[in-house]
């Protein structure tokens, strides 16, 4: 045993470090002895993978002899080495320098196993013995709450632990967040279960496509996270080559989607001293990067801290700003091709800030729909649309008015009751309120849509479906829904003068609504070589500052007025 035995593969400070209680002896049969009395496997590896040593107990588990074993690889004389319970801590010791501990079930050996694996100076050691069946079922319990039972990845607990280990050798590395992009139409239309499908495929895809160094993740929902070690130019470069997995499209019952994701990637140690800023700053690069690079991956920055603050607190001024009432309703005309006068209005949404002066949609309405506050911002305008419409009809102008309506007041089952009650309180004729709905927000729930425009179409008030074009709305739904307008997407009518595609998708979008006894809007036009041409093709109405832009009440009053909206005052109307 002594002959067989290189002491030099463990100076005293390996021992040391592995803190073995014959740390600090110097005679050689002490050491010896130790290993060849221990009733464990032990091997040394080198930094080659060659192994410089193994006691009897690993000959006798293995089968081979000492001169089968010493000066070759595992690999050589274990064909099934790779995928053996002793593959994965032995490369991670070798790589990342730091002890591992892993327990599993040997199918070599045909039992469990508990492999621990220390570094030193000249490779390392490998530890193994059989496990007893508390450390076994102590392990198992300890590994379910560490792994996402759906898709078999690391959860968010392994998450934090990967990176606290990183972090404490030292490492640089990198944690990239990313979410999907339009999972929920998948929910939407197949269900929870076959989103659930959904999200085991992706995973899959991005598991087969990592890298040895990487590691997945599954946070909560659709959101995956990814460690990667070395530069961050080669790491953005890596998740640039996984997003396209995620955009592979997913057939589902026979229906195909395509996804994609957003994802936002933060460097350690130099930006997050710990796994929980990490992970936050990450998820913050993620948002913004739904904001405003979809499909793509957004490093963080700091600025991105305090575009946070301001986020929060607009979220606040918002909802103080709903409970309070304190919008302002713009009026945009919609006009008759045919004579140019005006038709009916569209009541379009602004914010009075008092600090940033007045804001448009565009500048609240997203942070709105991420906070779950667009039900109540729609029955804002609803009410203060209808008083607007009564206002009017003092004036003598029955112009009917139209209002948006969001995808999740879409799916409010008390909308239709809300909309007879705001109806009856105002004392409105349920044919001056027009309702737009988005065309994709009606081809999110077929079964919903049908229902809610069959009550509202019920109550008399007109339905336009809004953006038409841009979704996958098919014709026999069309026909189906209790519509009466269609309003053509503005970007179809913007190069209708110099694309030939958009001029004949617009031509026969009016052809398409002529056949259904639908009326048309065309949206933006803004020259009167576009309102020209919308004329030739028999369009209805027009919508865009070519004709009129959106005005404050009185001064859509003297617009209403000036273009020959003719009516007879109520003279019950008070």
């Amino acid at each position: 045993m002594l002959r067989d035995l290189p002491l030099s593969l463990l100076d005293p400070k390996d021992a040391a470090d592995l803190q073995w209680p014959f740390a600090a002896a110097s005679e050689e049969a002490l050491l010896a002895r130790a290993l060849s009395e221990a009733n464990e496997a032990i091997v040394h590896i080198g930094h080659d993978w060659v192994v410089h040593y193994c006691n009897d107990v690993y000959l006798a588990n293995i089968g081979l002899t000492r001169d089968q074993i010493v000066g070759r690889t595992p690999f050589e004389y274990l064909p099934n080495f790779a995928r053996s319970i002793f593959h994965g801590p032995v490369e991670t010791c070798l790589r990342e320098r730091r002890p591992t501990c892993t327990i599993g079930f040997s199918a070599v050996l045909q039992r469990w196993m508990m492999v621990r694996v220390f570094p030193t100076s000249r490779g390392l050691l490998m530890l193994a013995n059989d496990a007893t069946e508390t450390v076994v079922r102590q392990h198992q319990l300890a590994q379910q709450a560490l792994v996402d039972p759906l898709t078999g990845l690391g959860n968010k607990l392994a998450l934090a632990q990967e990176l606290q280990a990183r972090l404490a050798a030292g490492e640089a590395f990198s944690l990239t967040v990313a979410g999907l992009d339009r999972f929920t139409a998948v929910n939407d239309a197949q269900g929870y279960a076959r989103g659930d499908l959904a999200l085991m495929e992706v995973a899959s895809r991005l598991q087969i496509a990592t890298l040895p160094g990487e590691s997945l993740f599954r946070l909560n929902g659709d959101e995956f996270a990814f460690v990667s070690a070395g530069d961050p130019n080669e790491a953005a470069l890596r998740v640039r080559a996984l997003l396209p997995l995620t955009r592979r499209p997913l057939v589902l019952n026979g229906q195909s989607f395509v996804l994609g994701a957003s994802a936002g990637m933060v460097l350690a140690p130099s930006q997050g001293a710990d796994a929980e800023e990490l992970l936050r700053r990450a998820l913050l690069a993620m948002r913004q990067a739904k904001r405003v690079a979809r499909d793509d991956v957004v490093s963080y920055e700091a600025s991105l801290e305090a575009a946070t603050r301001q986020r929060s607190e607009l979220e606040a001024e918002l909802r103080h700003t709903i409970e309070i009432g304190q919008f302002t309703l713009m009026l945009q005309p919609k006009g008759s091709l045919e004579g140019r006068h005006v038709v009916g209005a569209e009541a379009l949404i602004r914010w009075p800030h008092p600090e940033r002066g007045m804001l448009s949609p565009d500048k609240f309405l997203p942070l709105a729909q991420e906070c779950g506050l667009m039900p109540a911002i729609d029955r804002w305008v609803l009410r203060d649309a209808l008083r607007q419409v009564q206002a009017l009809k003092r004036l003598g102008l029955a112009v009917p008015v139209s209002i948006n309506l969001s995808v999740e007041s879409l799916g409010d089952p008390d909308l239709v009751g809300n909309v007879l009650k705001a109806l009856r309180d105002t004392g409105v004729e349920p044919d001056l309120l027009e309702i737009e709905i988005p065309e994709g927000a009606l081809m999110r729930d077929v079964a919903t849509s049908t229902q809610v425009l069959a009550g509202l179409d019920e109550l008399g008030v007109n339905i336009s479906v809004d953006d038409f074009g841009t979704g996958y709305s098919s014709f026999a739904y069309l026909a189906r829904f209790p519509v009466h307008t269609l309003k053509v997407d503005r970007s179809f009518v913007a190069d209708m003068t110099t694309n030939a595609a958009s001029r004949n998708i617009v031509k026969g979008l009016v052809r398409l609504a002529h056949s259904l006894s639908l009326q048309v809007v065309a949206e933006g036009a803004e020259t009167e070589e576009q309102m020209a041409m919308l004329q030739r093709m028999r369009c209805d109405e027009v919508q865009g500052y070519g004709f009129g832009r959106p005005l404050p009440f009185d001064k859509f009053c003297e617009f209403a007025r000036l273009h020959a909206v003719i009516a007879t005052p109520d003279p019950f109307a008070i």
